[in-house]
């Protein structure tokens, strides 16, 4: 038998799905293999996940008579609808990256050698991106699962105004109109 870890431990563990979810910059996840029950968590606390075309996901908590409580059942819904969720979370079943896909836990499927190719050529182009702009706009998709469209709309007048003031706004201005790619500074 295992021995059994502290409640002190697990939260200490569970936390790390609430930092990532909380980051303030863009998180790619990059499932190679398989993403079970704590893992499938931590890639679904990540803005996008990758996975190769070998992985598999599992919810797998209820097999061992536990319930998932690392983030899942607050992610899941949101990406994948109620009933997918439930029927994952009920079965602790595993499924394949292109099923991943198809219900939308995955933004993408990549043959196995691509995968960490892939995943950084994002993270390159969105870190040489307008860094400031990225983080308001995590900000506002966050904000805006808990209210209407119209409070979406007023949270994003102020949110605008704070990037219309960026050097980063300035520079892509004035490389749309000179015809290049902007140099983004981050502020």
């Amino acid at each position: 038998k295992a021995p059994e870890k502290s409640s002190e431990e697990m939260d200490i563990v569970r936390m790390l799905t609430v930092r990532l979810h909380r980051l303030q910059k863009p998180s790619i996840a990059a499932v190679n293999g398989h993403a079970i029950g704590l893992g499938m968590g931590i890639s679904l606390s990540c803005d996008i996940r990758f996975a190769s075309d070998s992985a598999q996901f599992s919810e797998a908590f209820i097999r061992n008579g536990l319930i998932p409580a690392d983030g899942s059942s607050w992610h899941l819904p949101r990406l994948i609808g109620l009933g997918n969720t439930l029927r994952l979370q009920y079965t602790g079943d595993s499924i394949k990256a292109d099923e991943a896909y198809r219900l939308g836990i995955v933004s993408e499927v990549v043959p196995h050698d691509d995968l960490m190719g892939a995943a950084l050529d994002l993270a390159q182009r969105l870190a040489h991106g307008p860094t400031y702009s990225l983080a308001l706009t995590k900000k506002l998709a966050h904000a805006s699962l808990k209210v209407d469209f119209e409070k979406s709309m007023d949270l994003a007048g102020p949110a605008q105004s704070l990037a219309r003031r960026t050097r980063d706004h300035r520079e892509g201005t004035k490389a749309f109109l000179e015809k290049r790619r902007p140099r983004f500074k981050g502020h």
